[in-house]
């Protein structure tokens, strides 16, 4: 992400930031929330994000998470003051350039309350990664402005946060905004070989006898080839046998922002099965930066669900316990 902005002086009269918006519509008074609208509020999220992660890397070091949050509601408070009004550093970081966006692009007063919330959730949902700078260093990394050095270094503690969590590498390149929407999903991959490898319906299962791995590729490639529907479907009926396309079609609706079609799947899924231990993780894998609480919830019915499966041995089982239990804990 590139912005060209901060660079130059605000003068008197251009310093009001309720200058440069436009009234509230009735329609834009209906948006509860900008999840799901990322895509069109994009540049005035961005450059919120790289005001903070810009004035950590070049001003402050020391600025904690805390201090953007606390510099965001001050803003949120106080938006029809002049930038005159709002602390030197990082309150009129963020002031500046966003006076200069809505110069060109203009929003109402509620679209900015919005995009400032939208911010603040974002910071929120990093609290667990137990490191004050967490949503900072974060915004730093995905924004490019460490240097090569910062940024391995950068990379190395997510990827050990990722396995001192029981997190696939995978899922540690998707903390780290890398790779492909489908490897979001593989927190449970070291422990898929216990389970005992069944036969899909006809269209599935057919052809010659391939090795666990290639098996899996072949039938992802077939499930990411047919409609909605037909995934959907399938999944009611062979979603347990089949739990990493479960994983692999929740992946692909929470890339497109399809939160209430996840719901729908879950829902008839818990009717159909019980005890269904992968889709809790998946569910809770979803919404772990979305909403922490909500995947504390299926990480704790994953952990109820662990003791009525006997198909795991009970060192897997004891694995999966810690594991849990320590997700539980980080997220709070």
């Amino acid at each position: 992400m590139n912005y060209k902005t901060g660079d130059r002086s605000v003068h008197e009269g251009e310093g009001l930031l309720f200058r440069h918006l436009v009234p509230d519509t009735p329609e834009v008074k209906r948006i509860k929330s900008l999840q799901g609208r990322e895509y069109e509020y994009a540049e005035y999220i961005g450059i919120v994000e790289y005001s903070i992660a810009r004035y950590f890397c070049e001003a402050d070091r020391k600025i904690k998470d805390k201090d953007a949050v606390s510099a965001l509601k001050n803003i949120r408070k106080n938006f029809n003051k002049d930038i005159s009004f709002f602390k030197l550093g990082l309150e009129r970081e963020i002031v500046k350039n966003l006076i200069e966006v809505l110069e060109e692009k203009p929003i109402s007063h509620h679209e900015l309350k919005l995009v400032i919330d939208y911010v603040l959730d974002v910071i929120e949902n990093r609290a667990w990664m137990e490191d004050e700078q967490a949503y900072i260093k974060w915004a730093a990394y995905i924004m490019n402005l460490f240097t090569e050095e910062e940024s391995e270094e950068y990379e190395k503690s997510i990827k050990k946060l990722a396995s001192r969590l029981g997190l696939s590498s995978k899922h540690a390149d998707l903390m780290l905004m890398k790779g492909d929407e489908e490897d979001y999903f593989e927190f449970v991959e070291e422990y898929g070989g216990e389970s005992e490898g069944k036969e899909g319906d006809e269209g599935w299962g057919e052809g010659e006898e391939l090795d666990e791995e290639k098996l899996i590729a072949e039938m992802e490639s077939k499930f990411l080839s047919v409609e909605d529907s037909e995934k959907f479907d399938f999944l009611l009926e062979n979603g347990p046998e089949f739990y990493e396309l479960v994983g692999l079609y929740i992946s692909e609706l929470a890339e497109k922002g399809e939160f209430g079609r996840i719901q729908e799947l879950y829902s008839k899924l818990t009717e159909k099965y019980d005890d269904f231990l992968y889709l809790y993780v998946f569910m809770g894998a979803t919404y772990l930066e979305i909403d922490p609480a909500l995947a504390r919830s299926y990480f704790e019915l994953a952990l109820k669900a662990l003791d009525n499966i006997k198909e795991l041995s009970y060192s897997t089982k004891e694995r999966l316990r810690a594991n849990f239990l320590a997700l539980i804990e980080k997220i709070g």
